[in-house]
């Protein structure tokens, strides 16, 4: 899906948007929101974001997103380990 939005200026320099940078810093602010109202899986969000879930991890000391995971999850990583 290709979602596109207006950003004023003074906003984007603000939360440190750029032309080179705003796509992927806005998937990655998307993914950490959905994931943070329960709306996709830590799995989910770490592919929207294109990172690793230790990147996640790291990502969400500042704003301190509780790490959650289905016992679902859970079980499907787990099944990709062994």
């Amino acid at each position: 899906m290709h979602v596109e939005f207006n950003i004023p200026a003074p906003l984007g320099v603000q939360a440190g948007l750029t032309p080179e940078n705003a796509c992927e810093k806005t998937s990655r602010i998307l993914a950490l929101f959905l994931y943070e109202h329960g709306r996709i899986s830590l799995g989910k969000a770490c592919e929207l974001g294109g990172f690793n879930q230790w990147e996640f991890a790291e990502m969400n000391r500042e704003p301190a997103i509780p790490l959650t995971m289905r016992e679902e999850d859970l079980k499907e990583d787990m099944a990709a380990v062994l």
